[in-house]
């Protein structure tokens, strides 16, 4: 297997919440979610709704959607190494509801391409 294509399967995987035995776990977080969420906070006051681990951008990390107190949405990447908030972007409902058909699409394909 290739190493592409063991990102694929892992992340595949996490898409859609299942990791089998003969598939890697993801390696554990140094920072936990509410770290995440808190680092995430400092740059964006507001309300913290999630933190999602991932892996994006070659690295492990907490997508983390915060709601400001204006009630713009916003989207503050945290390394899961450091807990420190290295890239932050407005999003909207749509947005965000895109991004996740889109992830759960590439995990569908990527699950079914790997079927024995």
């Amino acid at each position: 297997m290739t190493t592409q294509t063991l990102i694929a399967t892992v992340l595949a995987a996490l898409a859609v919440g299942t990791l089998t035995i003969a598939q890697a776990a993801p390696p554990k977080a140094k920072v936990s979610p509410a770290q995440a969420k808190a680092a995430a906070l400092k740059k964006i006051p507001g309300t913290a709704t999630a933190a999602k681990y991932e892996y994006e951008d070659g690295h492990w990390q907490y997508a983390v959607s915060v709601t400001d107190k204006a009630g713009q949405m916003y989207e503050a990447e945290v390394n899961a190494t450091t807990g420190k908030v290295t890239a932050t972007e407005k999003t909207s409902a749509a947005e965000e509801a895109t991004e996740t058909a889109a992830d759960a699409k590439a995990a569908a394909k990527a699950a079914h391409q790997h079927k024995p």
